[in-house]
């Protein structure tokens, strides 16, 4: 294969996986990033590298089995990065799906990962719930179902992404703002033109944006939408997966160590002229849904941080605008002469991303 000069531009996980991946291939890679590598959507995330369970009552199967897939490749990849989590559904009198309904869920999910399951799925009793989750409110309690999957110790896998990609020769040109692109290989930062044989635009819910500036038209538009979480000073032994009864949305509550959890995440459609921030009232929406089954329930004073991110949500543009059933949660590739259009992906397929770009270059 012919070696290229390759430019990538947004140092998130998809940029850095599809840096990497092209440098492995053979080719000059420089990767930009206005800030540092991870410090924007990569670094906000649920810190879950999962199949995406609630993407099955979608019907979204063949996602949700190759996310499991590629769920196994971390695991390879950084064994001391990623642990085991069982993630608990407790079901009460008002939720909005039953503990049969959730275990044949759990159980779908682990048979399409297949010999990479990372443990069985469980149905619970309601004794049983009560007993793991003390601090749970007993009334209403019916029961509920678990399931394995797999949480990542993000600051330590960002590093090693990091490494791996200078290992292999890329070129990091970090605080480097890029202000433009074109389709014939160019790239324009502060201090001038740089000329490339590829370039690709990784920088996830910014790459409409950047392509507007660089007077570039897509088939693709952009929904922004931010999610939120909290770091609690709260003790669990398991994840929790919450149901919310009034928009059946889940919350996770997952452990980061033996005094600290992460409760998340929110939904919010977010301008990108505005602070990427928590608000008051998703705070509040978080608590609220928390505190519903807990028996000593938290207030702010627990709160030892905030933190969010924005979701690129991708769409065709001859797509209704609003129609979130025509919107994309994954990925999309669109290649215009030397420039490769990278929008949406997620954490657990990025090095799969990354390896199917680079093909591309």
């Amino acid at each position: 294969m012919e070696s290229k000069c390759i430019a990538v531009v947004g140092a998130g996980v998809n940029g850095v996986s599809i840096a990497t991946a092209s440098a492995a291939m053979g080719h000059s890679v420089t990767l930009y990033d206005a800030r540092m590598p991870f410090a924007e959507t990569s670094n906000a995330s649920s810190r879950m590298l999962h199949g995406g369970i609630r993407y099955l009552e979608q019907g979204h199967i063949g996602l949700v089995r190759e996310a499991l897939l590629e769920r196994d490749e971390w695991q390879q990849f950084s064994p001391d990065a990623t642990r085991v989590e069982r993630f608990y559904f407790p079901v009460f009198a008002d939720s909005p799906r039953g503990k049969w309904v959730l275990f044949a869920g759990t159980l779908l999910y682990q048979w399409l990962a297949g010999r990479f399951s990372v443990g069985r799925s469980q149905l619970h009793s309601a004794s049983d719930i009560q007993a793991t989750f003390p601090n749970l409110v007993s009334n209403g309690l019916q029961g509920g179902a678990s399931y394995c999957d797999v949480v990542m110790e993000y600051e330590l896998l960002a590093q090693q992404l990091v490494s791996e990609a200078i290992d292999e020769g890329v070129t990091l040109k970090n605080e480097t703002s890029v202000k433009k692109i074109s389709t014939c290989g160019e790239v324009l930062v502060n201090d001038g033109s740089v000329k490339f044989d590829r370039v690709v635009n990784a920088t996830g819910p910014w790459a409409a944006r950047l392509l507007e500036h660089s007077g570039i038209e897509s088939e693709y538009t952009i929904e922004h939408v931010r999610g939120s979480h909290l770091i609690l000073n709260y003790s669990l032994d398991h994840a929790l997966v919450l149901q919310a009864p009034d928009d059946r949305r889940i919350i996770f509550v997952i452990p980061l160590n033996a005094k600290q959890v992460l409760l998340g995440t929110t939904e919010e459609q977010h301008d990108l002229t505005k602070p990427i921030v928590c608000s008051d009232a998703e705070t509040r929406y978080l608590l609220a849904i928390l505190n519903r089954y807990l028996r000593d329930p938290i207030d702010t004073s627990a709160i030892e941080s905030t933190f969010s991110g924005v979701r690129p949500i991708v769409r065709k543009r001859k797509d209704t605008l609003g129609d979130m059933s025509a919107a994309s949660r994954d990925s999309e590739i669109e290649v215009y002469d030397r420039l490769v259009n990278v929008f949406g992906g997620k954490w657990t397929s990025a090095r799969h991303l990354g390896n199917e770009v680079a093909k591309l270059l």
